[in-house]
């Protein structure tokens, strides 16, 4: 009898090396996957069980690379040699990782050389396995206005402390847990209003501090540190200058010229920068301009530079009086693929 059962489990295993098609193996529970098919996938039942799927190496490659590939893989039974394609199929990503990498690096470096402005650089690829693709990165290193420290800002906190000492609305403190209202002893509240008026104090003298500098430096992101009684910050500010189409088309050219996309997407891409650029006039006095639905398939996200001046929401973008506002507009193209571009108007 104990020559049978040993029979068994040698034809069982056998069975399991000499069967290639078989790709993975199902567990009841969590449990760890044998050396042959080292990939491990949970999956939960709607019962409350739990089952342990383990797939092979090359499997699970050919998952990873999908399409043809996979179903070639599938078809042929697991025997189909797909060394080659998973070898071409690493390096493609290795290459796109690569391209990515370097395209931030040059964001940074030249965003470093040239602080206050924004650098964008694109990167793309085409894969044999997954088609065109690509995409882009925006770094800005501010230009450094005066930092702020505890020195300076003495007097502006003793200032702001007075003031939330005299003002009614903060005579009594509460807090709530759960349904209970609490009320904060006299020592917790004069602690609270003592950080308070740090925080404020850092904040107001950094944004004024980067807005003078900024004032001086049109078209430059400008920011200000402040460290004041152990709380940090920072407070930028930003004036915008106007954008003429010329250099608008121009900024969106370069970045079009990185991304390996067809006449007509280029085409499509460059007709909406004309078509927002035409719906947004250089002055106007309107509180408010909507910007031009993205075309069929794209995406956008609107926002602002100088939010102290103006605010988006959705498309629409509301604006102050007798101020510039300088609007930015990222086009989604494709998964990871966006270029953005500005526009500017000034309500009188």
């Amino acid at each position: 009898m104990k020559k049978i059962i040993v029979l068994a489990i040698i034809l069982i295993s056998n069975m399991l090396l000499i069967n290639p098609a078989q790709a993975d193996l199902t567990f009841d529970g969590d449990v760890s996957c044998p050396a042959d098919f080292p990939i491990k996938y949970g999956e939960s039942s709607a019962g409350g069980g739990y089952k342990t799927i383990c797939h092979t190496e090359t499997y699970h490659q050919a998952n990873i690379i999908g399409g043809e590939v996979f179903q070639n893989y599938l078809d042929s039974g697991g025997t189909l040699d797909i060394s080659a394609a998973i070898t071409q199929y690493q390096q493609e990503q290795q290459s796109i990782t690569n391209q990515r990498s370097q395209a931030e690096a040059d964001a940074i470096a030249e965003a470093n050389a040239n602080p206050g402005q924004e650098v964008c650089k694109t990167w793309s690829y085409t894969s044999t396995f997954n088609g065109s693709g690509g995409g882009g990165t925006c770094v800005t290193i501010p230009l450094a206005a005066k930092s702020i420290n505890s020195a300076s800002a003495a007097n502006k906190v003793s200032e702001i402390r007075l003031q939330l000492e005299n003002d009614s609305q903060y005579n009594v403190l509460r807090y709530q847990i759960g349904n209970t209202v609490y009320e904060y002893s006299a020592a917790e509240r004069a602690a609270l209003l003592d950080q308070w008026a740090i925080n404020m104090a850092g904040g107001q003298l950094a944004k004024e501090t980067a807005s003078k500098k900024a004032a001086k430096n049109p078209g430059l992101r400008v920011c200000s540190d402040w460290e004041v009684a152990g709380q940090t910050g920072q407070e930028c500010d930003y004036v915008p200058v106007a954008k003429t189409s010329k250099t608008i088309l121009l900024s969106v050219n370069e970045q079009l010229d990185g991304l390996e996309l067809t006449r007509a997407m280029d085409k499509k891409v460059n007709n909406y920068v004309k078509q927002v650029d035409v719906k947004i006039p250089n002055k106007t006095t309107n509180k408010t301009v909507t910007i031009p639905k993205a075309p069929k398939g794209l995406t956008q996200v609107v926002s602002v530079e100088n939010p102290d001046d103006c605010s988006a929401k959705g498309r629409k973008v509301t604006l102050k009086k007798n101020k510039m506002c300088e609007i930015s507009i990222e086009l989604t193209i494709a998964e990871n693929i966006s270029i953005k571009f500005p526009q500017t108007i000034t309500r009188k």
